[in-house]
């Protein structure tokens, strides 16, 4: 039986899961509070500050229903020292240094999935399932924007979804404090719905017509769900060494 560890983040995770559904599944572990050891051993620093501290065992229950939900994980739990693991997810990060391309791909030649056509086919098929997507009512657009690698500059594509009218079908989702500053940076004022886990956020996304945000776990259930995704790209790197960049361009479109 294989078995999966990985010590996170939830993003880095979410894209490990299209490997883990490729390789045919199994039970999968959650290492915690590796977090800043990984930051320091392979990356030579501590880990960016939205992830210093992570994962912890309120992360993992955070993720416990999501995680179960799939019909290719057959156990989710705790890593623990008795546990023998048959892939450890985290090897992905010392190809990952540099951000050298997407995640998925990094993820099968890690586990030497070596064909491009294959690869291809891992990225682009949708890996996430939820057994009910939940329709908000005249909110088709979800909307989901963190502090990490917001350009200096708003997108003029904002103001013109705004003038298009799409502020009055979109909410947001993510944590109150990224809502206030969207609605202080965006100048959008829309609903914010609440969410209290990975499940429940997921099921949301699913039943949107259109996911926008930038770089965070929200946008990595977008893209492993296979909805429309706007995607606001960091501005630091070229475009085609975003870790999101490279995914069905049908779905999944750019810009900044």
């Amino acid at each position: 039986m294989n078995r999966f560890k990985h010590s996170g983040a939830f993003g880095d995770l979410i894209y490990s899961l299209a490997l883990t559904k490729y390789l045919g599944g199994g039970e999968y572990y959650l290492h915690l509070n590796q977090i800043n050891w990984i930051g320091q051993h392979y990356y030579g620093s501590a880990p960016n500050p939205f992830h210093q501290g992570r994962m912890t065992e309120q992360d993992f229950e955070f993720m416990r229903l999501f995680m179960q939900d799939q019909n290719y994980i057959t156990k989710f739990a705790l890593l623990e020292p008795k546990i023998e693991v048959t892939h450890n997810l985290d090897r992905f990060r010392s190809l990952f240094v540099g951000h050298p391309g997407n995640y998925v791909d990094i993820y099968c030649k890690t586990f030497n999935v070596q064909d491009q056509m294959i690869m291809d086919q891992i990225r682009n098929t949708p890996w996430i399932t939820v057994k009910q997507a939940t329709v908000i009512k005249d909110r088709p657009v979800v909307i989901n924007r963190t502090a990490r690698w917001q350009p200096n500059q708003l997108p003029d594509l904002w103001l013109q979804w705004q003038k298009m009218g799409m502020e009055h079908k979109a909410m947001f989702v993510g944590l109150p404090q990224e809502y206030e500053a969207f609605k202080k940076s965006v100048n959008w004022n829309i609903p914010y719905h609440e969410t209290n886990n990975m499940l429940e956020l997921a099921e949301v996304i699913a039943g949107s017509e259109i996911f926008i945000g930038n770089q965070s776990m929200a946008l990595a259930l977008a893209i492993g769900l296979g909805v429309n995704v706007c995607c606001e790209h960091r501005t630091d790197l070229p475009l085609a060494r975003n870790e999101c960049f490279g995914f069905d361009p049908v779905k999944v479109r750019y810009f900044s």
